[in-house]
């Protein structure tokens, strides 16, 4: 694998609401589809072919990457889905505000909470998935998934520890914006 290209999905209507999405499907917004298209109008610059986009089941993801795709010239049809890529389940948040969660009750109160899945597991599918893609016959590779999900990633990819995400400084390093398109490899 020559290049390894990670973006979250564009805007949602409940990120606009401060929102657990989580595994719940939330439409893209307006916003989040004008940044899915500039982010495959950057990508188209930053590289001219990608020969793989894989994207995560959940909507907002595939939709983003279904854009991206349009925007470079890559058959929609090709856009391969991966469970393994799913965000992390945030159990009974889901649905719920989480406007200032973290400064009341700090990053590890989550895996606590009832029906969550923990950091250590989704770095666990974070590394499948990473070992899955590698095993892949591509040069250029899309990955299209969240934003949890995706400080995982890039930890699997920089083989950090799990417990990397608890430390602020380095969570507020590897916070990703909607529809920032990141270079892994």
């Amino acid at each position: 694998m020559k290049k390894l290209f990670y973006v979250r999905h564009g805007e949602t209507e409940m990120n606009v609401a401060g929102l657990w999405s989580g595994r719940i499907e939330t439409p893209l917004t307006g916003k989040g589809q004008e940044q899915a298209k500039r982010a495959g109008k950057s990508l188209k610059t930053k590289i001219p072919h990608i020969d793989l986009i894989i994207s995560s089941p959940l909507n907002r993801a595939y939709h983003t990457a279904s854009i991206i795709a349009e925007e470079i010239g890559y058959p929609v049809d090709n856009i391969q889905k991966s469970n393994l890529l799913l965000e992390r389940n945030f159990g009974d948040l889901e649905g719920t505000s989480d406007v200032n969660y973290y400064d009341k009750y700090g990053f590890e109160a989550v895996d606590a909470v009832e029906g969550s899945e923990t950091v250590e597991e989704v770095q666990i599918r974070a590394v499948k998935a990473l070992h899955m893609i590698e095993s892949l016959p591509y040069d250029n590779i899309l990955v299209v998934s969240h934003g949890t999900y995706g400080r995982a990633f890039k930890r699997a990819v920089n083989n950090l520890p799990h417990t990397h995400e608890y430390v602020r400084e380095h969570r507020d390093e590897y916070r990703l914006g909607n529809a920032e398109i990141i270079e892994l490899v």
